[in-house]
């Protein structure tokens, strides 16, 4: 049965939604919701049995945060053992610190700064890397999104080549993945008929005026920012895929292909593949099997109710959440699941 899409002004609306669930590093803790409250057993010696999880996510106005509580509602749900709390921190790396030092049981991250926690790489290379970091499963993408004018000739990525591109600014996504796509197909910058850093504000602008032909976002989709460029002039999604970037994405396993759901937007009524980074949920080694199994237990098998619990999380299927932007060993709970599941091999 197909979904009808939102409106855009509904799609704003569903995206600022958020969770029931909630804590801030400097307030007090909040349960997830009434109706788990009531199914808390009243006897003291069950209650002490009782085990609380907390999962960082980013700030309240990103994805991040209502995706934790969504896997928080399904936690709760399934296993009335559990009580589930969300804390917002500032980004990947604060979660991933917080993990070390034993502060969460869970964070919702970038595929890439996990690795990095694991490998004790980039931001992480002075404290070194975390052998104790785990993966429990993957989550929605966001995904390299390549826009070019309908007039520029560019059907492919691979037409990129003497083009006018914005690679977007320094030591941002845009940029890290605009240069992984460019690498993979082979394509320098001198390559480039004019190469631009524009930032993320002017872009769509110097597109629309003609100045570039191209320029790829990174965004999850659906993206209100991707459908308001889509208005705004004549533009076009382009594939970003092929054997060259699939050989890329088998090197660089924090990376995942990813495809945008057609009629997502009125300008792109087909599938567009492409590929990008993931958001995954993480925890430790020293959370135990039981509850990692439980929480994954919850999301997967409830994978129809998790999906409609935030835009970004349509069209999630289990395969993939199994393996996709996975750079670092699974849990021991989340693999016996996954094993059980027939998701991956032994």
């Amino acid at each position: 049965m197909t979904r009808p899409w939102m409106t855009i002004a509904a799609l704003l609306a569903a995206l600022m939604l958020p969770p029931p669930v909630a804590r801030a590093q400097e307030e007090s803790q909040a349960e997830v919701p009434a109706a788990e409250e009531e199914a808390v057993p009243e006897d003291a010696s069950a209650r002490d049995a009782l085990r609380d999880i907390v999962i960082g996510a980013g700030g309240v106005a990103g994805a991040y945060f209502p995706v934790a509580g969504a896997i928080c509602r399904m936690a709760a749900a399934h296993d009335h053992g559990l009580r589930c709390l969300v804390e917002s921190n500032t980004d990947s790396s604060a979660n991933l610190e917080r993990l070390r030092d034993g502060l969460l049981d869970f964070a919702v991250v970038q595929s890439d700064w996990l690795m990095h926690a694991s490998r004790g790489s980039n931001l992480f290379r002075a404290v070194g890397g975390d052998e104790t970091l785990r993966a429990v499963l993957s989550l929605h993408a966001e995904t390299l999104t390549l826009i070019a004018r309908a007039d520029s000739g560019i059907a492919t990525a691979a037409d990129l080549e003497g083009k006018r591109l914005n690679i977007g600014a320094p030591f941002t996504y845009q940029r890290l993945l605009t240069e992984a796509m460019l690498r993979a197909l082979d394509i320098d910058e001198r390559d480039l008929a004019v190469v631009m850093e524009l930032p993320a504000n002017e872009q769509v602008r110097a597109l629309c005026a003609g100045d570039i032909d191209a320029v790829a976002m990174v965004v999850a989709h659906p993206s209100p920012q991707i459908a308001q460029a889509l208005q705004r002039c004549d533009l076009r999604l382009v594939p970003v895929a092929g054997e060259a970037i699939d050989d890329m994405l088998a090197e660089r396993k924090e990376f995942a292909a990813a495809t945008i759901p057609g009629g997502l937007y009125a300008a792109a009524p087909d599938p567009v593949a492409s590929f990008g980074l993931r958001a995954v949920l993480a925890t430790t080694s020293q959370v135990e099997d039981r509850i990692v199994e439980a929480v994954a237990a919850a999301v997967i098998d409830g994978l129809p109710e998790f999906t409609q619990q935030h835009p970004v999380l349509f069209g999630l299927n289990a395969g993939d959440m199994a393996k996709a932007g996975i750079a670092l060993p699974l849990h021991d709970g989340a693999r016996r699941y996954f094993m059980a599941r027939g998701l991956i091999a032994e």
